[in-house]
Parts: C-alpha cells; sequence; structure tokens
C-alpha cells in the first residue's frame, strides 16, 4: 500500500468518526473493540469466571463510574432547558431578532421569500453570492493596466466565492436535510479572508463604478449573514445534540447498571472452589463489554461536539488557524 493510499484511509476513518459517521456507529464500533479486547484477554487467561478481588474490583468500579456518569445527564438537560425556557418578553424578543434576520437577508439578496429549512436557507445565502459574485466580473471592462488589475484582483475573489458556493450546495445536495448538514457543509468555512479583499478593492481602486460598490456592499452583507446563520445553527445542533445524547445514555445506562449489579450478585454467588459454569466467562466479558457502553455513547458524542466547536471558533471578519487545520 502507498503512502497516498494510506493518508487517504487514514483521513477517511478519521471524518467518520468526526463527522460522518453516526454517533451510535462510532460507539458501537468502539465497543467492538473493547469485546475483542476482552475476548482476547480472556483467551490467554488474564480475564477468569472464576471470583476473585480484582474482578470484584473492575465490576464495582464500572459500576459506581457509570451511576456517576448516567446524573450527567440532569446536568446536561438543565443546560439544554436553560435556553428554551424564559419569560414571555425575553422569547418574544428572541422571535423578533430572528423574524428580523431573516427579512434583512431577503432584502439583501433581493429575493423573498426565503427558504424556512436550514439546508434551504444556507443554500438560498450561498447561491445569491455567487450570483452577485458573477454579475460583479461581468460588470468589469478590461481597458486600462488599472482595470486589468482589478479584474486579476476580482476574479480572484469571484473564484473563492464561487468554489465555497459551490462546494456548499454539492454537500447539501449529497447530505440529509437534518441541521448537521448545514454544519458539515460550513465546517472550517470563514469568509474573513474575502471580506479582507473586498476592503482592499474598494481602498486601492478609485475607479469602481457605482454598480461595482453595490454588489461589493451586498457581498460583503451576505457573506455576515452566511456567517451568522451558520453560527446560529450551530447552536441549534448542540441543543439537539446534547438533548439526543441525555436520551441514549439513560436508554443504554440505566440496563447496564443494573447488569452489572446483577453481574456483582451471580459472580459473587459462584464458589471460588468447584469450577465456574462454562456460561460463566462469556456472561462475564459480555458483561464487561457492556459496561464500557455509557462512556462508548458519551465519547462518540463528545468527540464530534468538540470538534464542531474547535472549527467554528472564530467570528467574521476574524480568522483562526483551528479552523483551517485538517480533520
Amino acid at each position: 500500500m502507498s503512502d497516498d493510499e494510506s493518508t487517504t484511509i487514514d483521513s477517511s476513518f478519521a471524518r467518520w468518526a468526526l463527522v460522518s459517521g453516526t454517533r451510535v456507529s462510532v460507539a458501537a464500533a468502539l465497543l467492538l473493540g473493547v469485546l475483542v479486547l476482552a475476548v482476547v484477554t480472556a483467551s490467554v487467561g488474564l480475564l477468569s469466571g472464576t471470583p476473585s478481588s480484582p474482578m470484584y474490583f473492575l465490576f464495582s468500579s464500572i459500576f459506581g463510574g457509570n451511576l456517576t456518569l448516567v446524573t450527567v445527564v440532569l446536568s446536561i438537560n438543565q443546560l439544554v432547558l436553560s435556553r428554551e425556557l424564559g419569560a414571555p418578553g425575553e422569547l418574544h424578543q428572541r422571535i423578533r431578532e430572528a423574524v428580523e434576520y431573516r427579512r434583512e437577508a431577503e432584502e439583501t439578496s433581493g429575493s423573498s421569500p426565503s427558504p424556512v429549512s436550514p439546508t434551504g436557507f444556507l443554500r438560498f445565502l450561498h447561491e445569491a453570492v455567487d450570483a452577485d459574485a458573477r454579475a460583479l466580473r461581468e460588470s468589469l471592462s478590461v481597458e486600462t493596466t488599472e482595470n486589468e488589475q482589478l479584474h486579476t484582483r476580482v476574479g480572484s475573489l469571484v473564484d473563492d466565492l464561487s468554489g465555497d458556493a459551490e462546494s456548499v450546495r454539492r454537500t447539501l445536495n449529497a447530505s440529509s436535510v437534518d441541521i448537521f448538514a448545514v454544519i458539515e457543509a460550513t465546517l472550517g468555512t470563514n469568509h474573513a479572508s474575502q471580506l479582507y479583499e473586498i476592503a482592499a478593492i474598494e481602498a486601492e481602486f478609485d475607479g469602481l463604478t457605482d454598480e461595482q460598490e453595490r454588489l461589493l456592499d451586498r457581498i460583503r452583507e451576505q457573506l455576515l449573514h452566511i456567517d451568522t446563520a451558520r453560527k446560529y445553527f450551530r447552536t441549534v445542533y448542540i441543543e439537539k445534540e446534547l438533548s439526543y445524547l441525555s436520551r441514549i445514555l439513560l436508554y443504554v445506562g440505566v440496563p447496564v447498571e443494573i447488569l452489572t449489579g446483577g453481574v456483582l450478585a451471580v459472580y459473587g454467588a459462584v464458589g471460588s472452589t468447584p469450577p465456574p459454569p462454562e456460561w460463566m466467562l462469556p456472561f462475564v466479558v459480555v458483561s464487561l463489554t457492556a459496561g464500557f457502553a455509557p462512556l462508548a455513547v458519551l465519547f462518540a458524542f463528545v468527540l464530534r461536539l468538540s470538534w464542531v466547536a474547535q472549527r467554528n471558533t472564530s467570528v467574521a471578519p476574524f480568522a483562526d488557524a483551528a479552523e483551517r487545520d485538517g480533520i
């Protein structure tokens, strides 16, 4: 296998673990690794069905640790509910601000009404930027040296904007319509460089027509609308993901606690002098794997949540190098 192929596989696996893979699938893959490790450990005799102090300590630690982990669900629910609860005036103000933002985005793009779904709205904003960018390029004429330089600078800016719009359209068309499709389409995107280039063009070239200045202003406003939208949808996604995580932890954690408690009772009931039953060792292996299920679920969800937060830290017109890093 070549180095390029190995890098591609590693990157694909990292993207699956961080972005594209469902969190339940990532948790299941982690549990499969734990199961394989437990089977190997049992096959070499390090894990036994015979009662012993290390096994008591291990299952007791799993029982107590999962009990603490499940209680984290209450804190997560409090975090989510704290944003959803509020007085009527506060809730009304938040709704009015969302409506006002939507109206401003429609006025800037010159099209109304805008789509109501997050994926449709994000596509709507990028298509508006792409249309204005192409109109800006068409408005240029190469007559003087200055205009030729302006044409080159604007052409590079338009290529960047059109490339972003095409990437977003391709990602959204290939993804489902859930909220994470919006997050995935804009991961690591930041329009600080385009905003800077617009300001530089306006400052360096005095021969811009009124139409060209108007288009540059519209593109600037639309880029700010895009950054606002991606930040807002990221907030909505995190709230939904935390709510889903709390449910999954309850669904998994409570049965695992019952199972682990049963293992402690059954495991202690088996005498140390006679040989343990044949089913005892497989039962211990499966129970040990299940004991790590809540931790695997938490790992899978927090892995993507923290990575999404890292890739969306800065706010335009400022840029953070962390958003440009690879997966």
